[in-house]
């Protein structure tokens, strides 16, 4: 593995992990204590962090430090049910709004 590779899947898991808990870059820096740009610098691969950043950022987002180094296929398999409940959460959200709605707008 390169040194690109590492910088490749870091940058890439920050905001594989940020998206996947709805957390904007600026909530997520916030939460790090660090400044958006340095972030947005991090998952554009443009920028490596000191070893008390990550922590910081592994510790925003609820991951360990190696979390965020792990390659593409390994975040995926052990997020897969996540994201399977998130995709449940928001379709039974969109089903009751539109449950609502019906009601309301078909009043008897």
């Amino acid at each position: 593995m390169t040194e690109n590779d590492i910088r490749a899947n870091l940058s890439r898991n920050i905001k594989t992990f940020r998206i996947m808990q709805h957390i904007s870059q600026a909530e997520l820096a916030e939460r790090a204590g660090i400044f958006i740009p340095f972030l947005s610098q991090i998952e554009c691969a443009n920028k490596f962090p000191s070893p008390a950043i990550l922590a910081k950022i592994s510790d925003a987002l609820d991951v360990s430090v190696s979390d965020l180094f792990t390659e593409k296929e390994k975040v995926k398999s052990e997020n897969y049910t996540f994201m399977i409940e998130s995709i449940k959460a928001i379709l039974n959200g969109q089903i009751k709004s539109f449950e609502t709605f019906c009601e309301n707008y078909f009043e008897k």
